[in-house]
């Protein structure tokens, strides 16, 4: 797994191909700093599966393109297209079993 911190000059390249986890997350959030060891976990059982990684604070214009309201926000994307989004912290389960409607 591949985890690609992304910005305004690479965000549409890193996520324009196959599947993609985006987690857009915010300085200071503590649910933000738990999903990125859920993250961590994921690299050891699945590391065939993208992560990007975006701060929200310093990238407002992906923000506003992807409508956060609120961070973590979590994007599953297929191809440059968003197939389902979750507001909030999420533990392994559930990004697994996210990625097994998508993957399987």
């Amino acid at each position: 797994m591949a985890i690609i911190h992304a910005n305004e000059n690479n965000y549409d390249e890193v996520v324009k191909e196959g599947f993609v986890i985006v987690d857009l997350y915010g300085e200071n959030c503590t649910p933000c700093m738990m999903f990125s060891k859920v993250i961590e976990e994921l690299n050891y059982e699945l590391d065939f599966i993208n992560v990007v990684k975006v701060n929200t604070t310093q990238n407002e214009s992906i923000a506003a393109k992807n409508d956060v309201t609120a961070v973590p926000t979590i994007l599953f994307m297929k191809d440059g297209e968003v197939m389902d989004r979750h507001i909030g912290f999420m533990n392994l389960e559930q990004v697994k079993e996210k990625i097994g409607q998508y993957l399987y």
